[in-house]
């Protein structure tokens, strides 16, 4: 029995050396070499046909992956979109600063060109340097500003029949500016709202009776131009020691407090 099983063993053993013997020619020994580049083909393990497989560095080819298992897809393949397009989409949303008011004014109506013609052979002044060159009553030679409508007093009557307004005007500073509208400069803009940001050409310059301050005065549609609105122009919505809502113009910029939006 124990000849049986010896004779068995040894059978056993001489089947797996022929069988490895019959593939030292269809086998290497070593895997292939790398190619030269990256479009030669060098030789790897024989196919089980006898044929000699083939590899190829690169990109796999996936579409036919993709052919194949299409139909078992339960949704719709989207393209992700890119980063640079999400940051110039959120870049684009945001105001630049204007470069005579150096106020953030959003919906323009005139291009930066375009305000630049109005201004280029003017002398402008920025609203709370005024009381600075204020030579007499008056400045002198053609002038303009730029101010955003804080507050729009009640229709009034002149002595004469005539209705005028009178608007607080800013431009996000403590500084508050009385502007008297009247005749086409009331009828052409009494019912704009507030945060709106102007161009005044030209204005009526009074000093106060007492201290540093003074108002402006507008009568005709000419001196008195729409830019657009203010991106930072808010309006405070707290109370007043005797419970009244505040109405002061705050700048939204620089502070996190919370505002009405307009």
């Amino acid at each position: 029995m124990e000849a049986l099983n010896r004779s068995s063993a040894m059978s056993s053993h001489q089947e797996d050396l022929d069988l490895l013997l019959s593939l030292q020619d269809r086998v290497l020994e070593t895997p292939p070499g790398s190619p030269s580049n990256s479009h030669s083909l060098s030789p790897g393990y024989l196919s089980d046909d006898g044929s000699p497989r083939t590899r190829r560095r690169g990109q796999v080819d996936m579409s036919v992956f993709k052919d194949v298992v299409e139909d078992c897809l339960d949704y719709e393949l989207k393209p992700v979109e890119k980063n640079d397009k999400l940051k110039s989409s959120k870049k684009s949303k945001v105001a630049d600063f204007e470069k005579f008011s150096g106020l953030r004014i959003r919906s323009q109506l005139l291009s930066p060109a375009e305000l630049s013609d109005y201004f280029s052979d003017i002398r402008f002044v920025r609203l709370p340097t005024i009381k600075n060159v204020i030579a007499g009553e008056t400045l002198s030679g053609c002038w303009a500003t730029i101010g955003i409508l804080y507050e729009k007093g009640d229709p009034k009557t002149s002595s004469i029949g005539k209705k005028y307004s009178i608007w607080k005007m800013g431009c996000l500073n403590n500084d508050v500016i009385s502007l008297f509208m009247f005749g086409d400069a009331y009828q052409q803009n009494w019912n704009e709202q507030l945060g709106t940001v102007f161009g005044l050409f030209n204005c009526s310059v009074r000093k106060d009776s007492m201290g540093s301050g003074f108002s402006l005065s507008v009568c005709s549609a000419s001196q008195i131009l729409k830019i657009g609105i203010s991106v930072d122009f808010g309006i405070c919505e707290g109370k007043r020691k005797d419970g009244t809502r505040c109405t002061s113009a705050v700048n939204k910029y620089v502070t996190c407090s919370s505002y009405i939006y307009f």
